[in-house]
């Protein structure tokens, strides 16, 4: 039998998120990716560094689209789940 390579493993222990993020300057909309396996958005955020990365970032202002963002966790107001996939 096979062992499971290390990206299946944590693959399956990971989870994804599309999160709308509201600063003092805008609001997003995009994916978060989260290695860690809580069930809560908030337990995720608490064990991770002061930043966030986000991908396919779309300004719900503007419309405007970028591919990655990086947010300081101190620098947001709300987070909102909008969708989320194990």
């Amino acid at each position: 039998m096979k062992p499971k390579s290390t990206d299946e493993s944590s693959a399956k222990h990971s989870r994804k998120y599309r999160v709308r993020i509201r600063t003092a300057h805008a609001e997003y909309e995009g994916l978060f990716f989260s290695p860690h396996p809580e069930r809560r958005l908030s337990e995720a955020l608490t064990r991770m560094d002061e930043f966030i990365n986000l991908k396919e970032v779309r300004d719900t202002s503007t419309g405007e689209t970028f591919p990655f963002m990086v947010i300081s966790k101190s620098s947001i107001e709300t987070i909102k789940v909008v969708e989320e996939w194990n």
